[in-house]
Parts: structure tokens; sequence; C-alpha cells
């Protein structure tokens, strides 16, 4: 069961909306979070999940903190944006969550819907490629003109932003996915998440901002890697040396 507080509906002339959980290397919560903060979008309603089912405490102080998803708004853009806290697996919640989405979408008159998250792919390039799909073949062209690639074959995009496309196009709303190759999906992947929202900018026609929070988390990203690679290496030496090693890894 979800609950929505909204605290007033924008008056858009053609709006489109931007639409995604987080998923693997949270590719697609950094590109909603970047998209929120560097077009100053405001908030306009609420989405309220009666989860998760526990609290937390720290030494005896108790901490209730409830999952919420957020609608915003940019009108400089006629955009709506949707984000929040988790992706749910409760196949139940997930198309709830969905539902709610695209009926804030039809109430707003929205005319097309994009979502974007992550590919788990091999990556062969020194960038990472970027897909696209859609609900209707009529938008096939259109991924065609802004250089995303076609997903081949046959296969799955779970979670939110995958089952969002379905239900867009159950209720007749045209909805595109664009998706960023990843390697590894427990490590955060912040320039995968620049290329899939420079792709979305360029589709969308949205203003362009400045991104460099992005470059400057990749570069955290890439130390901590080279960080976690030597101390690696300094354990299977010492291990080689029947030594015992002092180095600790901390989170």
């Amino acid at each position: 069961m979800l609950g929505t507080k909204v605290r007033y509906y924008p008056r858009l002339e053609n709006p489109t909306m931007v639409a995604a959980l987080p998923d693997m290397g949270n590719v697609a919560g950094l590109c909603i979070s970047t998209l929120v903060k560097g077009l100053n979008a405001e908030l306009f309603a609420e989405v309220y999940a009666y989860w998760p089912p526990y609290i937390t405490y720290k030494d005896s102080i108790i901490e209730y903190k409830q999952s919420t998803y957020r609608f915003y708004t940019s009108s400089m853009d006629d955009l709506v944006i949707f984000g929040g806290d988790f992706n749910p697996t409760d196949p139940r919640r997930l198309y709830e969550v969905c539902y709610e989405v695209v009926n804030m979408a039809q109430r707003l008159s929205v005319k097309r819907l994009y979502t974007v998250g992550a590919a788990l792919r091999p990556s062969v390039g020194a960038e990472p490629r970027v897909y696209g799909a859609v609900n209707s073949t009529s938008l096939l062209d259109t991924l065609k003109e802004h250089n995303l690639l076609i997903l081949e074959g046959e296969g799955q995009i779970t979670g939110f932003n995958g089952l969002i496309l379905g239900i867009a196009m159950e209720r007749g709303l045209d909805a595109i996915c664009i998706l960023g190759e990843i390697d590894n999906p427990e490590m955060i992947q912040p320039r995968t998440a620049k290329r899939v929202l420079e792709r979305l900018l360029d589709i969308s026609k949205i203003r362009t901002f400045d991104m460099s929070e992005l470059d400057e988390e990749e570069r955290r990203k890439r130390f901590m890697e080279e960080q976690l690679r030597y101390m690696g290496s300094m354990l299977e030496r010492d291990k080689g040396k029947g030594r015992r090693s002092d180095i600790g890894i901390y989170y």
C-alpha cells in the first residue's frame, strides 16, 4: 500500500517525464540525483511506501525513516522527474510504484516517459557503450538518430526501470529506456551515469548543466579501486612469504 502527498500539481505545456530508481552500480540513482540538482528541480509530490518493516537504533536512540519516492518538476524544461530511495524487489510493491508513476504522468498529460539504468555487459572500449529500448516500434528511429545502440536478441530489463516501460505501453504512453554498460554491479558507476545522462539530455532536449560532480565521483572511485588493488597485492605478497599481514580493509 502506498500513500501519496501532493503539494501542488505543476502547470506544464507539453511535458516529458524521467523516472528511475537505484539499480546496479547506482547508475539510475546518480542520474536522477544529478538531474534534480543540476536543473534545480522543485519537489511537488511524495509517495510514502509502508517500508521498511523495522526501525534502527544507535546507542539505544531510535531512528525511524519511512522510505519515500519523490516527484519533482522543472517548469523551464517542461519536465517531471521521479526518483526514490530504493527499487522494490517485491513484485506487488513494484507494480504499485509503477502504476503510481504512470498515473501521475497521465494526470499531468506527459507525452513521453524516459527511464535510465545500467546494462551488465563487458566493456570493449574506453567509454561505456549506451543502449536503448523502446515500448513502441515507432521510436526505434529515435534511438538511431541519437546514436543509441540496439539491444539485439532477447533478454530482460528487471526492476522498476524495465517494468515501467510495460506499464506505460499498457496505458498508451510512449517510453524510452537508456542503459549504460557496466562490468561491476557492486561498485558505484559515475562515469556510466554521466554517459547515460548526456544521451538523455540530447534525446529529450533538456538543457545542459554542469556534471563535474560525476567526474569527481569517478576520480574518487578510481582512487578507491587503486587502493584496493594495492592492498590485495600486499596481502598476496605476504601470503606468499608465509607472513601475517597487518593490513586491514575498512568500509
